[in-house]
């Protein structure tokens, strides 16, 4: 009779026991898999949100460059499209020059904003080069605008990467002024602006085709 209860008490205590280890198992396995994520996350460079779409979009890692992506969140909320005439600004160049909107009065141009730890931007960017290289003796002025700001590292950026457009520097990030009055609320993010200062495209730069600026330069 006692090795009977001891047999049912010890059955009790077992169907007891079982949700709780696998509760312990399932959050041991969440655990690992938070882990490798974590690893994953170390090992290509930080996870960085750069477009407000359907979903976040993770900075591919860069390996070129020698700099590391920092973590740099979205605004808090999508700004309004700009549209109409392209907001004046006066922001200076690699050597320190101030060069404002109204000195390309008259040609079209092509302003693309981006920052060094924005890896879409990074990906985008040789692309704005080759648009300068085949376009310039047409009459199109490129101008690529940092939001970071002019620092070391972002002129070291360009430098190793043989980028020969022009670069403006900006500064705040997504607080940057320019980049507000533009409403910039992702990046890369390219606008392409008349002779007469009027926004003909604002969008992702792989999202213009040529023939639009084609038909900008005529």
């Amino acid at each position: 009779m006692k090795n009977q209860l001891r047999r049912i008490a010890a059955g009790g205590i077992l169907l007891i026991l079982i949700p709780f280890l696998g509760l312990s198992q399932s959050l041991g396995e969440l655990g690992r898999r938070e882990q490798e994520r974590r690893k994953q996350v170390d090992a290509s460079g930080v996870g960085v949100i750069v477009h407000r779409g359907s979903g976040p979009v993770r900075a591919e890692p860069e390996v070129s460059t020698g700099l590391r992506s920092a973590a740099m969140p979205p605004p808090a909320a999508p700004l309004p499209a700009v549209k109409g005439l392209a907001p004046a600004f006066t922001l200076e160049d690699r050597e320190g020059r101030r060069i404002s909107l109204a000195h390309f009065r008259g040609r079209p141009v092509l302003i693309d904003f981006w920052a060094s730890w924005c890896g879409p931007c990074r990906k985008s960017m040789p692309a704005i080069e080759q648009l300068y290289r085949k376009y310039r003796g047409s009459g199109l002025q490129v101008v690529g605008i940092n939001i970071e700001g002019r620092s070391p590292a972002t002129l070291h950026y360009l430098t190793t990467g043989g980028y020969t457009f022009p670069v403006l520097f900006d500064s705040g990030n997504w607080d940057a002024p320019v980049a507000r009055s533009y409403r910039v609320s992702s990046i890369p993010r390219t606008f392409l602006i008349d002779g007469d200062g009027n926004i003909l495209f604002a969008g992702h730069p792989a999202s213009l085709s040529e023939s639009v600026l084609e038909a900008a330069l005529r």
